[in-house]
């Protein structure tokens, strides 16, 4: 078969891995530092082709990896006692998350990263990879080729190979056509399934499906998911995105990249109502609330005190002048967003009221610290604030040796799993006082989706060469 890498495909390898991304990367190189014979396919392009300046943006040939800004690998200082860390995941998952898979995660994040930087020499510039979650791959690219790892792109995989309830390898296609590939074990790291609207109006539902923007990277449509399933793989917490606050030039939003700003103000949707409790609300917290909002957009509402006081995060906040207005009265406000004046007036007097009385942030607990009165003008609003959808938290169940486990709990010989693909994380939508908001475990503490990704692939390159 023709490729566009590797010269030359053997029919007969280890292991094969399912998707180029840092999840699969990492496998294949733990796969080949332990002497077993890997091979890495893709169904897009590599990473490095993508024009700069493209990989933010909505399409590409890329996967999640290059959409994060790779900052989430610097996990070389504490993240807190992990009892208390489990404690706030089992907590804002609803009882639904893996306690053992998290656990694992916690215990060994800090090695991982350090391997990666240390061991392998991935370039840090201070806290951040170099080049952010775009220059992770093309490093990966690097490390595997050396180490003798076959990389394949553009050759998609279609159905995992079995003989006797045994992984014996996966059939591809690329443009020559289709092939059967032997293979002792299958890793998949194929990411999430946002790009696959069937698959996300049965588990994730309307509104969410057909959100006005998509994060994440629409090649993702749920291969893996589907080849799993065929062999009875287990798919939990299906329900549940992450979802990000953006802006319309598919910025980082507000509560992304003010952070100490925006528990100044206050989130209001197009009839002026208030909707979440931004003191205790994180940005995947505020985007899932904002889906559920009219038209899915929502304003954030801050004065002259909140800017003052943190004046560098508003500044440095890209084209800062295009998506915050600015207006000397509330009412002046309100007509630039689009809000009925005597609506934003009532609502923001009675925010007011309520700092006074110390229940300003009463929505979801009380928490009044960082509760400010909003009365000096000008008054300025973030409009609009967009929820994006970045990818599905739900997916396959593994265990901690990152083995894919079927309906019984058991594990499905000679198939591994590590990425977007694996479910780690839960959480829902709620209603509390009439006003639907969210909470869930993404950012519960000391977990990001690329260190995840980066953890469980070690174990699933470093297990399944074991089996081997």
């Amino acid at each position: 078969m023709a490729t566009t890498r590797s010269k030359k495909f053997d029919d007969k390898q280890d292991i094969l891995i399912i998707g180029a991304g840092i999840a699969g990367l990492a496998a294949a190189v733990e796969a080949a530092r332990a002497g077993v014979k890997v091979t890495v396919v893709d169904k897009l392009g590599p990473m490095h082709e993508i024009p700069r300046g493209q990989v933010s943006q909505t399409g590409g040939e890329c996967n999640d990896t290059t959409r994060a800004g790779g900052g989430g690998l610097n996990r070389f200082v504490s993240q807190g006692p992990v009892e208390e860390l489990l404690q706030r995941h089992a907590e804002l998952g609803w009882g639904r998350v893996s306690l053992d898979l998290l656990r694992t995660y916690f215990e060994r994040v800090d090695k991982d990263c350090r391997w990666l930087r240390d061991d392998l020499k991935m370039p840090f510039e201070g806290r951040r990879v170099k080049g952010g979650g775009s220059g992770i791959c093309p490093f990966f690219y690097k490390v595997c080729e050396q180490m003798g790892v076959g990389l394949f792109f553009r050759t998609k995989a279609l159905k995992l190979l079995t003989k006797d309830s045994k992984i014996t390898g996966v059939r591809v296609t690329n443009s020559q056509g289709e092939a059967d590939f032997k293979a002792r074990a299958v890793i998949l790291a194929t990411g999430g399934f946002q790009g696959n609207h069937e698959m996300m109006i049965k588990y994730v539902g309307p509104e969410i499906t057909y959100l006005p923007l998509l994060t994440g990277s629409p090649q993702n449509t749920g291969d893996g998911h589907r080849m799993a399933q065929e062999l009875g793989a287990q798919l939990t917490n299906l329900t549940v995105c992450h979802i990000r606050t953006t802006d319309k030039f598919l910025g980082t939003g507000p509560s992304r990249h003010m952070l100490n700003l925006y528990p100044l103000g206050i989130y209001v949707n197009r009839n002026g109502q208030r909707f979440v409790d931004e003191g205790v609300a994180d940005s995947d917290t505020i985007a899932n609330a904002i889906v559920y909002q009219p038209g899915s957009e929502a304003a954030l509402i801050f004065d002259e005190k909140a800017r003052a006081k943190y004046y560098q995060e508003f500044d440095s906040y890209p084209r800062v002048r295009e998506v915050v207005q600015a207006a000397q009265t509330l009412e002046e406000l309100a007509r630039k967003i689009n809000v009925s004046p005597d609506r934003l007036k009532e609502v923001i007097g009675e925010f007011n009221s309520q700092v006074k009385d110390g229940k300003a942030l009463h929505l979801t607990v009380p928490k009044t610290a960082s509760a400010v009165a909003i009365d000096k003008p000008p008054y300025y609003a973030f409009h609009p604030v967009w929820p994006g959808l970045n990818h599905p938290l739900g997916g396959l169940k593994i265990n901690t040796e990152a083995g894919v486990l079927n309906l019984e709990n058991q594990p499905i010989a000679g198939l591994y799993a590590a990425g977007s693909i694996v479910n780690w994380s839960f959480g829902k939508p709620y209603d509390i006082g009439g006003v639907r908001s969210f909470k869930g475990s993404y950012h519960a503490g000391g977990t990001c989706g690329l260190a995840v990704a980066l953890t469980f692939g070690r174990i699933a390159g470093q297990h399944a060469a074991r089996t081997i």
